[in-house]
């Protein structure tokens, strides 16, 4: 299951539930328990899959998701023709592949695809239309968090500030300082997606495009190293990036991080003459980092 978009921010989907259901024998096959349950139309992506089913073909469909981009719920519930399907299969021997695609406006397509056959290649069975129904910033975060640590999404106000803090860009970069002559050795950030962001790329101190941070993380020293780690309020840190947003100046936002030996770390973001002070939800003390010395035979 993936979104079929050419553009990487409209074709990004959250999938809230899906289920292809037999109703001969009465079973309903959900998504896999390692399928990622958003799902981006970039190119390398991983699609929402479904786990492998020796048993017959589903009659029907079950999908409801939310489009980040449009910032809408849709609903699907479809019979699926089966006779039609049997008679697109190349062989019923080989392997059946199902195919839904997503697009724009609760449009959904059911192909299928026999990788074996030499005739391999998608075929399209039938279209759909998703109906637009009311959600909830509870659909979308339920069970969303992986740690204790990360921000629980469900603090934002509204269903749009879960879509802006996903998708919205601004130019930015991180100005790293540090108590005393110890250099920096790390730096990185994760959105709210929990994707890195640097220094693969490019370095945070370089002025870019980016995602908002949902975290940034320093390693640094000299002698001895320590990590400094931050995790932003989502609220704030959007409300913050829409502020700076209106300055009329060429400038990027700088998130400044402050680190002391002893003491918690302080982080705040400006832009041109406009400084915001920003919260570090978890804050802890610089943690010493520890290496162990593998000896040589």
């Amino acid at each position: 299951m993936k979104p079929n978009s050419v553009d990487e921010q409209s074709g990004m989907l959250k999938i809230l539930d899906a289920g292809l259901i037999n109703s001969f024998n009465q079973t309903v096959t959900r998504l896999d328990h390692y399928s990622p349950k958003s799902i981006f139309s970039k190119e390398g992506s991983e699609s929402a899959f479904f786990g492998t089913q020796n048993e017959l073909l589903p009659d029907s469909l079950t999908i409801k998701y939310f489009s980040v981009e449009e910032n809408k719920f849709y609903q699907l519930n479809a019979k699926l023709p089966l006779e039609k399907i049997h008679n697109s299969l190349e062989d019923k021997e080989f392997e059946t592949d199902l195919k839904i695609e997503i697009q724009s406006g609760g449009k959904i397509s059911l192909k299928i695809e026999q990788p074996e056959s030499e005739k391999s290649g998608s075929k399209l069975i039938l279209s759909f239309q998703a109906k637009e129904i009311t959600g909830t910033l509870k659909m979308l975060v339920d069970g969303g968090r992986l740690n204790e640590e990360d921000y629980d999404l469900s603090l934002l106000r509204r269903v749009s500030d879960y879509s802006d803090i996903i998708t919205q860009k601004y130019v930015w970069k991180i100005k790293i300082e540090i108590e005393g002559s110890e250099k920096i050795l790390e730096s990185l950030a994760y959105t709210f997606e929990r994707e890195s962001i640097g220094p693969e790329n490019a370095s945070l101190e370089n002025a870019l495009l980016r995602n908002i941070p949902e975290s940034a993380a320093v390693e640094w020293g000299n002698e001895q190293h320590y990590h400094s780690f931050c995790t932003f309020d989502g609220q704030e840190i959007l409300d913050a990036f829409k502020d700076l947003d209106k300055i009329k100046s060429n400038e990027p936002a700088v998130i400044t991080f402050k680190i002391f030996k002893n003491a918690f770390p302080k982080v705040q973001i400006s832009k041109a003459d406009k400084m915001i002070k920003l919260k570090n939800i978890n804050p802890t003390t610089p943690i010493k980092m520890s290496y162990i010395k593998c000896p040589i035979e």
